[in-house]
């Protein structure tokens, strides 16, 4: 899985304060190693842990798209319940984690949620909207890092699968997420170079779960669906790009991005169950 962020004053903190939490979380953990509360189900705990960060990103995508008024109802539901699962998710990796370096990045996002979650609670605005998207990117980067450690923890051909997979869930998130900050006018001065990585990761992920030999006819079929609806996608981006702030433009890219999402949970599942 990859993840890349843009270089600002803010990631930079950031990233001084990750660094010193796990300096001091891994000395700890040195002096005394650390076991799982509950039973490590390796490609179970990678799906989830892949899932942490497609849901901080969906929490800003939803926020935005209540904001902009767009399908108001349905993401502020969206918004709620992203909130709950990310949280309960957060617990049982924790709980579960094989090792201390894995329970003190958890540990760290919790940390980090806790701020996201409170601006996650105020009025849905522009002007609430600018230090949510700072600190969604700090949270997915610090839950992909977590997916990066337990993949390579279970280390195997299902497990890149499931981690490539995982990242195509994050990439329709993202990719919804960054139309609405582009309508908004948020982070107007990377935007799209932002869009175009994230379109280029998801034609790469999508290039390699094609090719895979591991694929079952179940698995082809949803990865062909999840191809029709990125052509769906595509023409919903056309259209949006005409007019960049489209109540209208912006439902059909959000709601295509989630029709994608929904197939990737489905061939995620099933990479799951795959031979090792």
């Amino acid at each position: 899985m990859k993840y890349h962020l843009s270089k600002t004053a803010g990631h930079a903190w950031w990233m001084f304060a990750t660094a010193a939490f796990l300096l001091l979380a891994g000395n700890a953990g040195a002096q005394q190693k650390a076991k799982p509360t509950t039973k490590f189900d390796g490609p179970a705990a990678l799906n989830a842990a892949a899932r942490q960060p497609m849901l901080a990103e969906r929490i800003t995508k939803s926020f935005s798209l209540v904001g902009q008024k767009v399908l108001e109802f349905r993401s502020r539901r969206q918004l709620e319940d992203s909130v709950k699962e990310f949280e309960a998710g957060l617990k049982s990796l924790q709980a579960s984690a094989p090792t201390p370096e894995i329970r003190e990045n958890y540990q760290l996002l919790e940390q980090l949620f806790e701020e996201f979650k409170g601006l996650t609670g105020k009025t849905a605005n522009l002007e609430n909207a600018k230090p949510l998207a700072e600190q969604n990117e700090e949270l997915v980067w610090i839950a992909t890092k977590g997916a990066q450690l337990i993949q390579q923890h279970t280390k195997s051909a299902r497990s890149d699968l499931i981690g490539t997979a995982g990242e195509m869930r994050t990439l329709t998130q993202r990719i919804a997420k960054l139309y609405l900050f582009r309508s908004w006018g948020i982070r107007s001065d990377v935007i799209a170079n932002d869009l175009k990585k994230a379109e280029a990761d998801y034609r790469a992920d999508m290039d390699r779960l094609v090719k895979a030999p591991q694929n079952t006819d179940q698995i082809k079929s949803e990865l062909a669906l999840a191809e029709t609806q990125w052509l769906f996608l595509k023409q919903a981006i056309e259209r949006l790009n005409a007019n960049k702030t489209s109540i209208t433009e912006l439902e059909h890219v959000s709601k295509a991005c989630d029709n994608i999402l929904d197939v990737m949970e489905r061939v995620t599942r099933l990479y799951e169950g795959v031979k090792s």
